[in-house]
Protein backbone atom coordinates (compact mmCIF):
# COMPACT_ATOMS: atom_id res chain seq x y z
CA UNK A 1 0.00 0.00 0.00
CA UNK A 2 1.25 3.48 -1.05
CA UNK A 3 2.08 6.27 1.56
CA UNK A 4 -0.80 8.00 -0.09
CA UNK A 5 -3.10 5.29 0.36
CA UNK A 6 -2.00 4.58 4.28
CA UNK A 7 -2.85 8.25 5.43
CA UNK A 8 -5.98 7.71 3.90
CA UNK A 9 -6.71 4.71 5.75
CA UNK A 10 -5.33 5.95 8.80
CA UNK A 11 -7.91 9.23 8.48
CA UNK A 12 -10.75 6.54 7.94
CA UNK A 13 -10.00 4.27 11.14
CA UNK A 14 -9.70 7.46 13.02
CA UNK A 15 -12.72 8.86 11.74
CA UNK A 16 -14.07 5.95 12.89
CA UNK A 17 -13.17 6.31 16.47
CA UNK A 18 -14.51 10.00 16.63
CA UNK A 19 -17.93 8.80 15.27
CA UNK A 20 -17.83 6.41 18.47
CA UNK A 21 -16.73 8.92 20.76
CA UNK A 22 -19.26 11.11 19.90
CA UNK A 23 -21.89 8.81 19.66
CA UNK A 24 -24.47 8.30 22.43
CA UNK A 25 -24.17 4.33 23.14
CA UNK A 26 -28.32 4.78 24.58
CA UNK A 27 -29.36 6.07 21.52
CA UNK A 28 -32.32 3.75 20.40
CA UNK A 29 -31.50 1.62 17.58
CA UNK A 30 -33.83 2.27 15.20
CA UNK A 31 -33.30 6.15 15.19
CA UNK A 32 -29.60 5.28 13.38
CA UNK A 33 -28.88 5.98 10.13
CA UNK A 34 -29.82 2.78 7.92
CA UNK A 35 -26.86 1.10 6.35
CA UNK A 36 -26.90 1.86 2.79
CA UNK A 37 -28.77 -0.31 0.39
CA UNK A 38 -27.09 -1.60 -2.44
CA UNK A 39 -27.61 -0.82 -5.80
CA UNK A 40 -29.39 -3.82 -7.91
CA UNK A 41 -28.25 -4.72 -10.96
CA UNK A 42 -30.08 -5.62 -14.55
CA UNK A 43 -28.68 -7.68 -17.04
CA UNK A 44 -30.66 -8.61 -20.02
CA UNK A 45 -31.36 -12.32 -20.27
CA UNK A 46 -29.90 -13.89 -23.65
CA UNK A 47 -26.64 -11.07 -22.88
CA UNK A 48 -28.06 -8.67 -25.30
CA UNK A 49 -30.24 -5.14 -24.77
CA UNK A 50 -31.63 -5.38 -28.49
CA UNK A 51 -33.91 -7.92 -28.34
CA UNK A 52 -35.70 -8.93 -32.06
CA UNK A 53 -39.28 -9.12 -32.71
CA UNK A 54 -39.50 -12.61 -31.57
CA UNK A 55 -37.57 -12.15 -28.33
CA UNK A 56 -39.42 -11.74 -24.86
CA UNK A 57 -37.43 -9.29 -23.37
CA UNK A 58 -36.00 -10.79 -20.15
CA UNK A 59 -33.93 -9.25 -17.45
CA UNK A 60 -32.37 -10.64 -14.34
CA UNK A 61 -31.87 -8.39 -11.21
CA UNK A 62 -28.93 -8.94 -9.43
CA UNK A 63 -28.37 -7.80 -5.95
CA UNK A 64 -31.94 -8.74 -4.80
CA UNK A 65 -32.87 -11.74 -2.94
CA UNK A 66 -36.74 -11.69 -3.00
CA UNK A 67 -38.94 -11.38 -6.05
CA UNK A 68 -41.79 -9.91 -4.11
CA UNK A 69 -39.13 -6.72 -2.66
CA UNK A 70 -38.63 -5.51 -6.35
CA UNK A 71 -41.10 -3.27 -8.61
CA UNK A 72 -40.45 -2.34 -11.99
CA UNK A 73 -41.60 0.13 -15.03
CA UNK A 74 -41.07 0.84 -18.58
CA UNK A 75 -41.24 3.82 -20.29
CA UNK A 76 -41.00 4.61 -23.71
CA UNK A 77 -38.69 7.32 -25.20
CA UNK A 78 -41.57 10.19 -24.58
CA UNK A 79 -41.80 8.93 -20.82
CA UNK A 80 -44.95 7.18 -21.04
CA UNK A 81 -45.04 4.19 -18.99
CA UNK A 82 -46.00 1.16 -20.91
CA UNK A 83 -46.06 -1.51 -18.65
CA UNK A 84 -44.91 -2.08 -14.83
CA UNK A 85 -44.92 -4.90 -12.23
CA UNK A 86 -43.38 -6.71 -9.45
CA UNK A 87 -40.13 -9.39 -9.51
CA UNK A 88 -41.22 -12.76 -10.53
CA UNK A 89 -38.61 -15.96 -9.39
CA UNK A 90 -36.65 -17.69 -11.82
CA UNK A 91 -34.25 -20.31 -11.20
CA UNK A 92 -31.34 -18.97 -8.54
CA UNK A 93 -32.41 -15.23 -9.73
CA UNK A 94 -34.98 -12.44 -9.91
CA UNK A 95 -36.56 -11.40 -13.29
CA UNK A 96 -38.33 -9.19 -14.66
CA UNK A 97 -39.96 -9.20 -17.64
CA UNK A 98 -43.14 -7.53 -19.73
CA UNK A 99 -46.52 -9.63 -19.91
CA UNK A 100 -47.11 -8.06 -22.97
CA UNK A 101 -46.10 -8.04 -26.72
CA UNK A 102 -43.98 -4.14 -27.04
CA UNK A 103 -43.92 -2.79 -30.22
CA UNK A 104 -40.39 -2.14 -31.87
CA UNK A 105 -38.32 0.68 -30.43
CA UNK A 106 -36.21 2.13 -27.46
CA UNK A 107 -37.56 2.05 -24.01
CA UNK A 108 -36.18 1.96 -20.13
CA UNK A 109 -36.26 -0.34 -17.53
CA UNK A 110 -36.13 0.79 -13.88
CA UNK A 111 -36.05 -1.65 -11.04
CA UNK A 112 -37.01 -0.55 -7.35
CA UNK A 113 -35.38 -2.63 -4.42
CA UNK A 114 -35.76 -2.31 -0.89
CA UNK A 115 -34.35 0.46 0.73
CA UNK A 116 -35.10 3.09 -2.10
CA UNK A 117 -32.50 1.67 -4.62
CA UNK A 118 -32.86 2.65 -7.73
CA UNK A 119 -31.08 0.78 -11.31
CA UNK A 120 -32.78 1.84 -14.70
CA UNK A 121 -31.25 -0.11 -18.51
CA UNK A 122 -32.18 1.07 -21.41
CA UNK A 123 -33.22 -1.66 -24.06
CA UNK A 124 -34.30 -1.55 -27.68
CA UNK A 125 -36.96 -3.96 -29.53
CA UNK A 126 -35.51 -3.73 -33.19
CA UNK A 127 -37.45 -4.11 -36.57
CA UNK A 128 -37.84 -7.02 -38.66
CA UNK A 129 -34.93 -6.88 -41.67
CA UNK A 130 -31.95 -8.52 -42.38
CA UNK A 131 -29.35 -9.13 -40.01
CA UNK A 132 -25.68 -10.23 -40.94
CA UNK A 133 -25.59 -9.77 -44.47
CA UNK A 134 -24.13 -6.60 -45.95
CA UNK A 135 -20.60 -6.10 -45.75
CA UNK A 136 -21.13 -2.15 -45.88
CA UNK A 137 -22.58 -2.11 -42.48
CA UNK A 138 -19.02 -3.12 -40.01
CA UNK A 139 -17.98 -2.41 -36.62
CA UNK A 140 -14.76 -2.68 -34.63
CA UNK A 141 -15.12 -5.73 -32.79
CA UNK A 142 -12.79 -6.95 -29.56
CA UNK A 143 -14.31 -9.99 -29.61
CA UNK A 144 -14.96 -11.26 -26.39
CA UNK A 145 -17.65 -14.17 -25.93
CA UNK A 146 -19.78 -12.00 -23.43
CA UNK A 147 -20.07 -9.44 -26.47
CA UNK A 148 -21.04 -11.58 -29.28
CA UNK A 149 -25.17 -11.82 -28.77
CA UNK A 150 -24.99 -7.76 -28.91
CA UNK A 151 -22.77 -8.36 -32.19
CA UNK A 152 -25.82 -10.93 -33.59
CA UNK A 153 -28.65 -8.35 -32.68
CA UNK A 154 -26.93 -5.63 -34.46
CA UNK A 155 -26.51 -7.35 -37.61
CA UNK A 156 -23.09 -6.53 -38.73
CA UNK A 157 -21.66 -8.56 -41.87
CA UNK A 158 -18.11 -7.54 -41.58
CA UNK A 159 -16.38 -6.99 -38.64
CA UNK A 160 -12.64 -5.93 -37.83
CA UNK A 161 -10.04 -6.71 -35.73
CA UNK A 162 -5.73 -6.55 -34.80
CA UNK A 163 -4.17 -9.64 -35.34
CA UNK A 164 -1.05 -8.63 -33.84
CA UNK A 165 2.34 -10.38 -34.24
CA UNK A 166 2.86 -10.74 -31.10
CA UNK A 167 0.12 -12.12 -30.34
CA UNK A 168 0.50 -15.52 -32.64
CA UNK A 169 3.97 -15.52 -32.18
CA UNK A 170 4.36 -15.32 -28.65
CA UNK A 171 7.94 -17.78 -28.19
CA UNK A 172 9.95 -16.50 -31.10
CA UNK A 173 10.10 -19.10 -34.30
CA UNK A 174 6.93 -20.51 -32.66
CA UNK A 175 3.69 -19.81 -34.18
CA UNK A 176 0.84 -20.57 -31.90
CA UNK A 177 -3.04 -19.34 -33.20
CA UNK A 178 -5.09 -21.44 -30.19
CA UNK A 179 -6.00 -18.33 -28.32
CA UNK A 180 -6.67 -16.27 -31.49
CA UNK A 181 -9.04 -19.16 -32.93
CA UNK A 182 -11.20 -19.24 -29.79
CA UNK A 183 -12.07 -15.27 -30.62
CA UNK A 184 -12.09 -15.76 -33.78
CA UNK A 185 -13.96 -19.20 -35.00
CA UNK A 186 -17.28 -17.65 -33.31
CA UNK A 187 -17.58 -15.03 -35.50
CA UNK A 188 -16.35 -16.24 -38.57
CA UNK A 189 -16.74 -19.58 -38.22
CA UNK A 190 -20.04 -20.20 -36.80
CA UNK A 191 -21.63 -16.53 -37.77
CA UNK A 192 -20.84 -16.35 -41.48
CA UNK A 193 -19.45 -12.66 -40.11
CA UNK A 194 -16.50 -11.37 -42.91
CA UNK A 195 -13.32 -10.80 -41.22
CA UNK A 196 -10.82 -7.59 -41.67
CA UNK A 197 -7.93 -8.76 -40.00
CA UNK A 198 -5.38 -5.65 -39.11
CA UNK A 199 -1.35 -7.21 -39.29
CA UNK A 200 0.30 -4.99 -37.54
CA UNK A 201 2.73 -3.68 -34.80
CA UNK A 202 6.30 -5.32 -33.63
CA UNK A 203 7.72 -7.95 -31.92
CA UNK A 204 10.19 -7.26 -29.02
CA UNK A 205 12.03 -10.39 -30.23
CA UNK A 206 12.74 -9.08 -33.38
CA UNK A 207 12.09 -5.06 -33.37
CA UNK A 208 12.91 -4.23 -30.23
CA UNK A 209 9.05 -2.95 -29.16
CA UNK A 210 5.91 -4.37 -28.82
CA UNK A 211 4.45 -1.45 -31.09
CA UNK A 212 7.97 -1.06 -33.51
CA UNK A 213 7.57 -1.89 -36.85
CA UNK A 214 9.84 -3.91 -38.59
CA UNK A 215 12.32 -2.36 -40.72
CA UNK A 216 12.33 -3.76 -44.60
CA UNK A 217 15.76 -3.13 -45.09
CA UNK A 218 17.05 -5.13 -42.16
CA UNK A 219 16.81 -8.73 -43.40
CA UNK A 220 16.65 -10.23 -40.34
CA UNK A 221 13.51 -8.07 -39.67
CA UNK A 222 12.09 -8.36 -42.84
CA UNK A 223 12.30 -12.16 -43.16
CA UNK A 224 10.95 -12.37 -39.57
CA UNK A 225 7.68 -10.22 -40.47
CA UNK A 226 7.31 -11.89 -43.73
CA UNK A 227 7.15 -15.33 -41.73
CA UNK A 228 4.31 -13.94 -39.61
CA UNK A 229 2.68 -12.62 -42.05
CA UNK A 230 2.85 -15.88 -43.93
CA UNK A 231 1.95 -18.10 -40.96
CA UNK A 232 -1.22 -16.27 -40.26
CA UNK A 233 -2.69 -16.15 -43.89
CA UNK A 234 -2.25 -19.63 -44.42
CA UNK A 235 -3.60 -20.56 -41.06
CA UNK A 236 -6.86 -18.13 -41.70
CA UNK A 237 -7.30 -19.46 -45.05
CA UNK A 238 -6.83 -23.47 -43.98
CA UNK A 239 -9.04 -22.45 -40.92
CA UNK A 240 -11.99 -21.03 -43.15
CA UNK A 241 -11.50 -21.77 -46.34
CA UNK A 242 -15.24 -20.76 -47.94
CA UNK A 243 -14.19 -17.37 -45.68
CA UNK A 244 -14.41 -13.83 -47.11
CA UNK A 245 -11.29 -12.77 -45.94
CA UNK A 246 -9.42 -9.52 -46.07
CA UNK A 247 -6.11 -7.82 -44.27
CA UNK A 248 -5.20 -4.41 -43.52
CA UNK A 249 -1.99 -3.41 -43.56
CA UNK A 250 -0.44 -2.18 -40.35
CA UNK A 251 -2.37 0.41 -38.25
CA UNK A 252 -2.16 4.41 -39.03
CA UNK A 253 1.58 4.64 -40.10
CA UNK A 254 1.92 8.25 -39.03
CA UNK A 255 1.25 7.62 -35.23
CA UNK A 256 2.64 4.02 -34.82
CA UNK A 257 6.05 4.18 -36.90
CA UNK A 258 8.35 4.15 -34.68
CA UNK A 259 11.84 5.11 -35.66
CA UNK A 260 11.41 4.77 -39.08
CA UNK A 261 9.84 7.78 -41.04
CA UNK A 262 6.25 8.24 -41.32
CA UNK A 263 6.43 9.06 -44.91
CA UNK A 264 4.15 7.11 -47.28
CA UNK A 265 7.49 5.81 -48.83
CA UNK A 266 8.38 4.54 -45.69
CA UNK A 267 5.08 2.58 -45.71
CA UNK A 268 5.04 1.61 -48.96
CA UNK A 269 8.44 -0.40 -48.03
CA UNK A 270 6.23 -2.28 -45.79
CA UNK A 271 3.15 -2.75 -47.48
CA UNK A 272 4.29 -3.86 -50.91
CA UNK A 273 6.62 -6.98 -48.97
CA UNK A 274 3.34 -7.42 -46.87
CA UNK A 275 1.06 -7.41 -50.13
CA UNK A 276 3.46 -9.93 -51.81
CA UNK A 277 3.28 -12.55 -49.43
CA UNK A 278 -0.54 -12.53 -48.88
CA UNK A 279 -1.08 -12.94 -52.63
CA UNK A 280 1.19 -15.79 -53.02
CA UNK A 281 -0.28 -17.18 -49.51
CA UNK A 282 -3.57 -16.61 -50.49
CA UNK A 283 -4.84 -15.12 -54.19
CA UNK A 284 -8.30 -14.61 -52.58
CA UNK A 285 -8.17 -12.62 -49.90
CA UNK A 286 -8.64 -8.63 -50.07
CA UNK A 287 -5.80 -6.55 -49.27
CA UNK A 288 -6.43 -2.58 -47.90
CA UNK A 289 -4.07 0.02 -46.93
CA UNK A 290 -3.37 2.74 -46.06
CA UNK A 291 -5.06 2.35 -42.70
CA UNK A 292 -4.24 6.47 -42.28
CA UNK A 293 -6.50 9.32 -41.35
CA UNK A 294 -7.81 11.61 -43.83
CA UNK A 295 -9.70 14.73 -42.98
CA UNK A 296 -7.25 17.51 -42.53
CA UNK A 297 -5.05 19.05 -45.83
CA UNK A 298 -1.75 17.62 -44.04
CA UNK A 299 -3.54 14.13 -43.57
CA UNK A 300 -4.40 14.59 -47.27
CA UNK A 301 -1.29 15.46 -48.15
CA UNK A 302 0.56 12.55 -47.14
CA UNK A 303 -2.47 10.21 -49.12
CA UNK A 304 -2.05 12.12 -52.18
CA UNK A 305 1.75 11.49 -52.00
CA UNK A 306 1.37 7.80 -51.23
CA UNK A 307 -0.98 7.28 -54.88
CA UNK A 308 1.63 9.23 -56.57
CA UNK A 309 4.26 6.78 -55.21
CA UNK A 310 2.42 3.91 -56.41
CA UNK A 311 0.71 2.91 -53.34
CA UNK A 312 -2.54 1.83 -54.32
CA UNK A 313 -0.60 -0.65 -57.08
CA UNK A 314 -0.46 -2.94 -53.50
CA UNK A 315 -3.91 -2.73 -52.39
CA UNK A 316 -7.13 -4.18 -53.68
CA UNK A 317 -9.04 -1.63 -51.86
CA UNK A 318 -8.51 2.10 -50.25
CA UNK A 319 -8.59 2.56 -46.15
CA UNK A 320 -9.20 5.20 -44.45
CA UNK A 321 -10.37 6.70 -40.87
CA UNK A 322 -11.76 9.84 -41.88
CA UNK A 323 -11.93 10.89 -37.89
CA UNK A 324 -13.51 14.68 -36.85
CA UNK A 325 -14.76 14.67 -33.83
CA UNK A 326 -16.44 16.11 -32.59
CA UNK A 327 -17.77 17.93 -35.60
CA UNK A 328 -20.92 16.63 -37.98
CA UNK A 329 -19.61 14.66 -40.80
CA UNK A 330 -20.65 17.40 -43.70
CA UNK A 331 -19.91 20.63 -40.99
CA UNK A 332 -17.10 21.70 -43.52
CA UNK A 333 -15.47 24.84 -43.04
CA UNK A 334 -12.09 26.41 -43.90
CA UNK A 335 -10.81 26.42 -40.12
CA UNK A 336 -12.31 22.78 -39.63
CA UNK A 337 -12.19 20.00 -42.54
CA UNK A 338 -15.05 17.59 -42.56
CA UNK A 339 -15.32 14.22 -43.42
CA UNK A 340 -17.60 14.80 -46.84
CA UNK A 341 -15.36 16.66 -48.26
CA UNK A 342 -12.50 14.39 -47.32
CA UNK A 343 -14.80 11.46 -49.03
CA UNK A 344 -15.23 13.66 -52.84
CA UNK A 345 -11.06 14.44 -52.73
CA UNK A 346 -10.45 10.73 -52.05
CA UNK A 347 -13.08 9.51 -54.40
CA UNK A 348 -11.59 11.76 -57.37
CA UNK A 349 -7.87 11.23 -56.36
CA UNK A 350 -8.77 6.86 -56.25
CA UNK A 351 -10.31 7.67 -59.91
CA UNK A 352 -6.98 9.19 -61.25
CA UNK A 353 -5.47 6.19 -59.74
CA UNK A 354 -6.88 3.01 -61.25
CA UNK A 355 -6.51 -0.68 -60.99
CA UNK A 356 -4.22 -2.34 -63.78
CA UNK A 357 -7.63 -3.71 -65.58
CA UNK A 358 -8.66 0.56 -65.31
CA UNK A 359 -11.51 -0.11 -62.80
CA UNK A 360 -11.24 1.90 -59.98
CA UNK A 361 -10.48 1.20 -56.38
CA UNK A 362 -13.09 0.47 -53.65
CA UNK A 363 -12.94 2.82 -50.47
CA UNK A 364 -13.44 1.16 -47.19
CA UNK A 365 -13.44 3.42 -43.96
CA UNK A 366 -12.37 1.16 -41.43
CA UNK A 367 -12.55 3.50 -38.73
CA UNK A 368 -14.68 6.13 -37.97
CA UNK A 369 -16.53 7.23 -34.77
CA UNK A 370 -17.77 9.54 -32.33
CA UNK A 371 -16.61 9.18 -28.25
CA UNK A 372 -19.64 10.33 -26.09
CA UNK A 373 -18.70 12.50 -22.63
CA UNK A 374 -15.26 11.25 -20.87
CA UNK A 375 -12.56 12.84 -19.40
CA UNK A 376 -10.89 14.71 -22.58
CA UNK A 377 -12.30 17.06 -24.79
CA UNK A 378 -13.83 15.78 -28.13
CA UNK A 379 -16.66 14.32 -26.98
CA UNK A 380 -20.23 14.61 -28.25
CA UNK A 381 -23.34 14.46 -25.95
CA UNK A 382 -25.51 10.90 -26.99
CA UNK A 383 -28.01 12.28 -29.44
CA UNK A 384 -25.05 13.71 -31.80
CA UNK A 385 -23.17 10.41 -31.48
CA UNK A 386 -26.45 8.95 -33.14
CA UNK A 387 -26.98 11.60 -35.56
CA UNK A 388 -23.39 11.56 -37.02
CA UNK A 389 -22.78 7.77 -36.94
CA UNK A 390 -26.32 7.57 -39.20
CA UNK A 391 -25.36 10.52 -41.32
CA UNK A 392 -22.17 9.28 -42.18
CA UNK A 393 -23.15 5.90 -43.50
CA UNK A 394 -25.81 7.89 -45.51
CA UNK A 395 -22.85 10.40 -46.80
CA UNK A 396 -20.45 7.75 -47.40
CA UNK A 397 -22.85 5.14 -49.56
CA UNK A 398 -23.11 8.54 -51.78
CA UNK A 399 -19.54 8.43 -52.34
CA UNK A 400 -19.24 4.93 -53.32
CA UNK A 401 -17.50 3.72 -49.47
CA UNK A 402 -17.70 0.07 -50.19
CA UNK A 403 -17.36 -0.80 -46.29
CA UNK A 404 -17.64 1.53 -42.98
CA UNK A 405 -16.74 0.15 -40.00
CA UNK A 406 -17.77 1.93 -37.07
CA UNK A 407 -14.90 2.50 -34.04
CA UNK A 408 -16.38 0.48 -32.24
CA UNK A 409 -19.43 -1.83 -31.11
CA UNK A 410 -18.68 -1.80 -27.23
CA UNK A 411 -16.97 0.37 -24.82
CA UNK A 412 -13.28 -1.91 -23.53
CA UNK A 413 -13.34 -2.41 -19.92
CA UNK A 414 -10.18 -0.74 -19.48
CA UNK A 415 -7.84 0.98 -16.19
CA UNK A 416 -8.36 4.93 -16.53
CA UNK A 417 -6.67 6.59 -14.28
CA UNK A 418 -6.57 9.79 -16.55
CA UNK A 419 -10.08 9.76 -17.58
CA UNK A 420 -9.23 9.17 -20.89
CA UNK A 421 -11.76 6.09 -21.26
CA UNK A 422 -12.67 5.13 -24.89
CA UNK A 423 -16.97 5.79 -25.21
CA UNK A 424 -16.79 5.50 -29.25
CA UNK A 425 -19.13 2.28 -28.08
CA UNK A 426 -22.69 1.61 -29.27
CA UNK A 427 -22.66 -0.33 -26.11
CA UNK A 428 -21.38 0.64 -22.79
CA UNK A 429 -18.86 -1.83 -21.11
CA UNK A 430 -19.58 -5.81 -20.01
CA UNK A 431 -19.77 -4.32 -16.61
CA UNK A 432 -23.08 -2.54 -17.71
CA UNK A 433 -24.24 -5.34 -19.28
CA UNK A 434 -23.78 -3.89 -22.93
CA UNK A 435 -26.28 -1.21 -22.35
CA UNK A 436 -27.19 0.18 -25.31
CA UNK A 437 -26.72 4.08 -25.97
CA UNK A 438 -29.28 5.85 -27.97
CA UNK A 439 -26.65 5.02 -30.97
CA UNK A 440 -26.99 1.42 -31.14
CA UNK A 441 -30.50 1.41 -31.48
CA UNK A 442 -30.18 4.20 -34.23
CA UNK A 443 -27.28 1.58 -35.92
CA UNK A 444 -29.55 -1.13 -35.23
CA UNK A 445 -32.40 0.38 -37.19
CA UNK A 446 -30.36 1.42 -40.09
CA UNK A 447 -29.12 -1.71 -40.58
CA UNK A 448 -32.57 -3.02 -40.87
CA UNK A 449 -33.92 -0.79 -43.11
CA UNK A 450 -30.86 -0.23 -45.36
CA UNK A 451 -29.17 -3.73 -45.73
CA UNK A 452 -29.27 -5.17 -48.88
CA UNK A 453 -30.35 -1.88 -50.41
CA UNK A 454 -27.55 0.42 -52.22
CA UNK A 455 -27.13 4.36 -52.88
CA UNK A 456 -29.56 5.68 -55.71
CA UNK A 457 -30.10 9.59 -55.74
CA UNK A 458 -30.03 12.25 -53.24
CA UNK A 459 -32.06 15.96 -52.96
CA UNK A 460 -30.80 18.58 -51.36
CA UNK A 461 -32.44 22.00 -49.97
CA UNK A 462 -30.16 24.21 -48.02
CA UNK A 463 -29.71 22.39 -44.39
CA UNK A 464 -32.22 19.58 -45.45
CA UNK A 465 -31.18 16.42 -46.95
CA UNK A 466 -32.65 13.28 -48.25
CA UNK A 467 -31.06 10.44 -49.80
CA UNK A 468 -32.92 7.21 -51.91
CA UNK A 469 -31.97 3.59 -51.39
CA UNK A 470 -32.59 1.21 -53.57
CA UNK A 471 -32.29 -3.19 -53.47
CA UNK A 472 -31.02 -4.71 -56.75
CA UNK A 473 -33.97 -6.11 -58.27
CA UNK A 474 -35.74 -2.31 -57.91
CA UNK A 475 -38.39 -3.35 -55.09
CA UNK A 476 -37.48 -2.00 -52.26
CA UNK A 477 -36.85 1.23 -50.84
CA UNK A 478 -35.31 3.26 -48.24
CA UNK A 479 -35.39 7.38 -48.16
CA UNK A 480 -32.79 8.61 -45.19
CA UNK A 481 -33.82 11.91 -44.22
CA UNK A 482 -32.62 14.63 -42.24
CA UNK A 483 -31.56 18.23 -41.32
CA UNK A 484 -27.67 19.82 -40.13
CA UNK A 485 -29.29 23.20 -39.07
CA UNK A 486 -30.46 22.66 -35.88
CA UNK A 487 -30.31 19.57 -32.93
CA UNK A 488 -33.26 20.97 -31.40
CA UNK A 489 -36.17 21.74 -34.38
CA UNK A 490 -37.51 20.08 -36.74
CA UNK A 491 -37.84 21.56 -40.72
CA UNK A 492 -40.73 20.47 -43.23
CA UNK A 493 -39.70 18.60 -46.07
CA UNK A 494 -41.77 17.13 -48.89
CA UNK A 495 -40.57 13.81 -50.69
CA UNK A 496 -41.49 11.38 -52.79
CA UNK A 497 -44.12 8.68 -51.79
CA UNK A 498 -46.27 6.89 -54.26
CA UNK A 499 -48.91 4.49 -52.17
CA UNK A 500 -48.17 3.02 -48.71
CA UNK A 501 -44.93 2.81 -46.66
CA UNK A 502 -43.56 2.85 -43.27
CA UNK A 503 -41.91 5.79 -41.27
CA UNK A 504 -39.16 4.67 -39.06
CA UNK A 505 -37.83 6.61 -36.30
CA UNK A 506 -34.03 6.17 -35.24
CA UNK A 507 -35.38 4.57 -32.23
CA UNK A 508 -36.51 1.89 -33.97
CA UNK A 509 -40.51 2.64 -33.84
CA UNK A 510 -42.57 2.62 -36.71
CA UNK A 511 -45.86 3.87 -38.08
CA UNK A 512 -47.38 3.68 -41.41
CA UNK A 513 -47.71 6.39 -43.83
CA UNK A 514 -49.59 7.29 -47.14
CA UNK A 515 -48.47 9.56 -49.72
CA UNK A 516 -50.62 11.95 -51.36
CA UNK A 517 -49.87 12.78 -54.50
CA UNK A 518 -47.37 11.07 -54.95
CA UNK A 519 -45.62 12.65 -52.11
CA UNK A 520 -45.72 12.95 -48.09
CA UNK A 521 -45.25 15.93 -46.04
CA UNK A 522 -42.85 14.70 -42.89
CA UNK A 523 -40.28 16.79 -40.89
CA UNK A 524 -36.95 16.52 -40.99
CA UNK A 525 -34.77 16.21 -37.76
CA UNK A 526 -31.70 16.30 -36.55
CA UNK A 527 -31.54 12.37 -36.22
CA UNK A 528 -31.98 10.92 -39.56
CA UNK A 529 -35.48 9.39 -40.02
CA UNK A 530 -36.61 6.73 -42.98
CA UNK A 531 -39.21 6.63 -45.43
CA UNK A 532 -39.29 2.76 -46.07
CA UNK A 533 -41.38 1.42 -48.98
CA UNK A 534 -42.10 -1.68 -51.66
CA UNK A 535 -43.46 -1.35 -55.21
Amino acid sequence: MSRRHRGFAAAAIAGVALVAVLSDPTEPRAARAAAPTAIPTIRPVGGSGLFGPDQQPRFAIGGVERAADVSWKINDTTGTIVESGSGRSAVQSVEVHPARDLPSGTYRLTVNAPGGATASYRFLRTLAGPAAQDPYFGLGVNPVSGALPTLDALGAGTYRQDLQWSAVEKVAGTFDFAAVDARIDPIVRDRGVRPLFVLDYGHVAYTGGAMVPPDMAKPAQAAAWKRYVRETVTHMRARHPDADLSYEVWNEWTNNHGALPDTPAAYIALASVTAAVIRDADPAATIVGPTQNSVSAKERAWLADWFTAGGADHVDAVSVHPYSNPWAPEACAETSPCIEDALAWLRKTADLHPRADGTPLPIWITEVGWPTRFGGAGWVQPEDQTAYILRTYGIAARYGVERLYLFEMAEPTLADPDGLARTFGLTGTAASGYEPKTSAAGWATMQRVLAGKRFVAEHRSGAVRHMRFTSPDGKHHTRIVWQSSSQSESTSVRVSLRGTGRLVEPTGSERPITGSGGKLDMSAKWIPRFVVWDE
